[in-house]
């Protein structure tokens, strides 16, 4: 029932805005054991250099009826953009996440965007992206991962820089997360439920401490395979983990779809986990 009203509200919201310009954009994967994940946002383009993205997420990561309220976390979002000049964006984004397997969370962020130049050479259309980010976590009195004795409260101070231009007939984007500090200590046995990665569309759990990843792709008229590799590592942990994927996205008019798989852990048969990706983006 959360998930059909939050799925609504959602297209409630996108529907006034449906003559304006810009793009919505659905994308999800399935997995082992019912695993279950969708991301879906609207950039919503006023036409006076700001730009409104809201946002819903949510997974589920078994497909136990009796997870279908408890089990089911969701993250709404909203990214409000100014175009300050030709060259420079600036944005604010806040993320909330409701109580779910006893976790709650609120994310907090400021950016900037900059492009410096059209072509130079084989390179066109660079960009370089840099964002700072406050997450406040907390996790009630339960067993999570280990025993607990009361609330856990945690703040996180992170940094994340991106970077993409076209080089040649190819595609390249890069990523790079860090957090700066927390302010507990975080416990390995006690774990967050909502932890992203870079160019993934699936949710892990955790605690991260750092991500880098690269996505690569080659863009023709009509298809466009792509192939993306992310390394991250979790907090109080010497043992750095692996994503990848790898796709194939159609494109016809304003509408692309996409198709591909996500691995997690592809060398570690007893952690390995694998995911089936589609996605969908539709200009206006």
């Amino acid at each position: 029932m959360q998930l059909k009203t939050a799925f609504l509200s959602f297209i409630l919201l996108i529907c006034p805005c449906a003559f304006c310009y810009g793009q919505l954009s659905f994308s999800g994967v399935n997995g082992e054991r019912g695993y279950s994940a969708m991301r879906a946002s609207y950039v919503w383009n006023l036409d006076n250099n700001f730009i409104f993205t809201p946002s819903y997420e949510f997974y589920r990561p078994d497909d136990d009826p009796e997870l279908e309220e408890i089990g089911t976390t969701h993250r709404y979002g909203l990214r409000v953009s100014y175009d300050f000049t030709d060259n420079w964006t600036g944005y604010a984004q806040v993320l909330y996440q409701p109580t779910a397997v006893n976790n709650t969370g609120t994310s907090y962020y400021a950016g900037a965007v900059w492009y410096p130049f059209y072509r130079w050479g084989f390179l066109t259309d660079p960009f370089l992206e840099a964002r700072f980010g406050r997450v406040h976590y907390r996790i009630e009195d339960d067993d999570i991962g280990g025993a607990m004795d009361g609330t856990y409260y945690q703040r996180e101070t992170n940094i994340q820089l991106r970077a993409g231009a076209t080089l040649g007939p190819w595609d390249v984007k890069t990523a790079w997360h860090k957090v700066i500090q927390y302010n507990n200590y975080t416990d390995p046995d006690i774990w967050f439920s909502w932890a992203d990665i870079p160019f993934m569309t699936a949710v892990v759990q955790g605690f991260l401490q750092q991500a880098a990843a690269l996505r690569a792709s080659y863009p023709t008229r009509f298809i466009t395979p792509y192939a993306a590799v992310a390394r991250y590592q979790y907090a109080e942990t010497d043992q750095p983990s692996v994503a990848v994927s790898a796709g194939l996205q159609l494109k016809w008019g304003d509408t692309a779809l996409s198709g591909g798989v996500e691995v997690f852990e592809p060398r570690r048969e007893e952690s390995r986990r694998t995911f089936f990706s589609m996605s969908v983006e539709v200009d206006f």
